[in-house]
């Protein structure tokens, strides 16, 4: 989807729903396997190239802090897409799996191990049955993932994968207050979010979170969303700061956009 017309079902995607992971599925490993066409075509593979020197939002340091521990461990990427995550995680020394729907994305991801020179198993696996024995892995980790997945199931599949103890980190868009989505479809930015993509709502983070046992959760990007106007750009880190002081304010946490979220398995 490349356009605002029809936004208004992310909010509640009725393809992430139980019973529908086989439609959901087969819809988002097409939609990704065009995008990672794009990306060849557009990027090239030099893009794959992970630098550790580059400047990153906030919510992008969050997420990459809480995996400093992440040398010798047994470490899933799941929704793996261009493999940047997997790729970062193996040139840190961890051991990495690496699983997506989308076959074309699982060759990025493969092309991304073969550029930094490092070392990923990948599957063509979905996360809602991905193949792998029970507490296998130390961490899962999806930059941006998470909210394409099917929560009731992949998070049973997730949960039942994870050893006792480890737990699952994200990075991921969030929207908690449906007047802002609303808005959002309101605005003249293009919607890229793939047919099997939803709006991830912070009750749903929180019974995921219950589910495995216990969660934590980072909020960021309220006034950074208006880097989506490109002239804005130049004045990122000024909107990271604002951002910053803005979010330590009572009631401030409902209108951002983008939230780390941590999953640590204390439940069998």
């Amino acid at each position: 989807m490349k356009d605002n017309k029809n936004i208004g079902v992310f909010y509640d995607n009725p393809l992430k729903s139980t019973g529908m992971e086989i439609d959901h599925d087969a819809a988002d490993a097409a939609h990704f396997d065009d995008e990672a066409d794009r990306f060849l075509a557009e990027e090239g593979k030099e893009a794959l190239v992970v630098d550790f020197h580059e400047d990153m939002p906030p919510r992008h340091r969050a997420f990459w802090l809480e995996l400093l521990d992440a040398p010798g461990k047994r470490i899933l990427d799941v929704g793996c897409g261009y493999g940047y995550s997997a790729a970062r995680l193996a040139m840190m020394g961890a051991n990495v799996v690496a699983i997506d729907v989308s076959k074309k994305m699982c060759d990025l991801t493969r092309l991304a191990a073969e550029v930094n020179d490092v070392e990923i198993d990948v599957h063509n696996a979905s996360a809602v049955n991905t193949g792998f024995p029970d507490d296998e892995f130390d961490i899962i980790v999806g930059q941006v993932s998470l909210h394409h997945l099917p929560l009731e199931s992949s998070g049973r599949e997730l949960k039942r994968i994870l050893k006792p103890g480890g737990r699952a980190v994200f990075l991921e868009p969030i929207h908690p207050f449906k007047w802002i989505f609303d808005l959002r479809s309101r605005l003249p930015v293009a919607c890229y979010e793939s047919p099997g993509g939803g709006a991830l709502r912070i009750e749903e983070i929180r019974e995921l979170g219950n589910f495995f046992g216990d969660y934590k959760i980072r909020y960021f990007s309220v006034l950074e969303r208006l880097r989506r106007f490109k002239p804005l750009d130049w004045i990122s880190p000024i909107l990271y700061a604002a951002d910053t002081t803005l979010l330590k304010l009572p009631g401030t946490k409902g209108l951002s956009s983008a939230a780390v979220i941590v999953l640590k398995k204390t439940k069998s």
